[in-house]
């Protein structure tokens, strides 16, 4: 082929770049021929096909030896460049597909953090998946839930009981022992356990939830299992503004044992006496997940919580 004649239309495909460079290395139509497993005329057919596309010739070629022209030298270092990248492009997409690359978005309650639970999970997770990103908002559990519902949270860190939408599932991971946060101007606040019938005429705070859901529910449920109604009073956004309406004798609360990690002057933690009441804290995800990463994340949960049973 001379010199400047114009290229082929015809598309040119990965293989006639692995052909070029092959013999471009080899120099000699029939070790390349060898290592790439063909036929000699077939190679010597494609290069040929690839010169045709490009447009002039890749090789200078004498009865005694092949070399490169200027143009097979310029082309062979663009070739190399692009066969790395494509293996690159294959190895990204595979390794995305597996759930080991890409970017997740957790939320969670903050008694979540406290228990150590969060922290456990999700530095196991890092440890097995080191590229994945991960982006964590601190976000109250309906919040998590219709964020979820809407795909703009791939996980979520809740406290059940609550109705989840259509298509959120959750796993438990952790059931913790509720305990009693009083006032330490409460007569029973000496006392290293104390009944829960005891404080039938106490107000009880709880977290900002409709009936039935997360530690509303914990408390009507615990209260009327010792024999009364409790007297609902003023409701907290989180646990560390409870344990601050409750030191400051707003009422007594119902909480998690993990919030003794949180110290507040004027508080004191007290159990329950009995039969322990308990928490669930579960991973909630979508049933049908799109994301890979996010699948990664929720079969993580799955298998953490089946190696430690709650």
């Amino acid at each position: 082929m001379s010199p400047g004649r114009r290229p082929s239309s015809a598309t040119l495909e990965l293989r006639h770049l692995r052909y070029f460079l092959a013999t471009a290395e080899a120099l000699n139509y029939g070790r390349a021929a060898e290592k790439l497993r063909i036929a000699q005329p077939g190679l010597s057919q494609q290069i040929k096909k690839l010169e045709e596309i490009v447009g002039t010739p890749l090789f200078d070629r004498t009865r005694r030896s092949v070399k490169l022209t200027l143009a097979g030298e310029l082309f062979a270092e663009e070739a190399r460049k692009a066969l790395q990248q494509t293996e690159t492009a294959l190895l990204v997409a595979r390794r995305s597909g597996r759930g080991e690359i890409g970017r997740i978005a957790i939320g969670y309650v903050g008694s979540a953090a406290y228990s150590g639970a969060l922290t456990t999970m999700i530095g196991e997770f890092r440890h097995a998946y080191p590229e994945v990103e991960l982006d964590i908002f601190e976000m109250e559990m309906l919040q998590q839930l219709d964020q979820l519902d809407q795909g703009k949270l791939d996980i979520g860190f809740i406290r059940p009981p609550v109705p989840l939408p259509l298509g959120i599932v959750s796993t438990p991971i952790l059931f913790e022992e509720i305990i009693l946060a009083l006032p330490e101007s409460h007569p029973l606040a000496k006392r290293d356990s104390v009944p829960l019938s005891a404080l039938n005429g106490d107000i009880f705070i709880t977290p900002r939830h409709q009936a039935g859901v997360s530690f509303h529910e914990h408390t009507t449920a615990a209260c009327r299992a010792a024999g009364f109604f409790p007297r609902l009073g003023p409701q907290g956004r989180d646990f560390v503004t409870i344990a601050s309406m409750v030191a400051v004798g707003l009422g007594v609360a119902l909480v998690p044992q993990s919030l003794r990690s949180i110290q507040v002057p004027g508080l004191r933690y007290r159990a329950i006496a009995g039969e322990p009441v308990l928490a669930e804290l579960a991973v909630a995800f979508r049933r049908n997940e799109p994301s890979p990463v996010a699948r990664a994340f929720a079969a993580h949960a799955r298998r953490s919580a089946a190696a430690n049973p709650v």
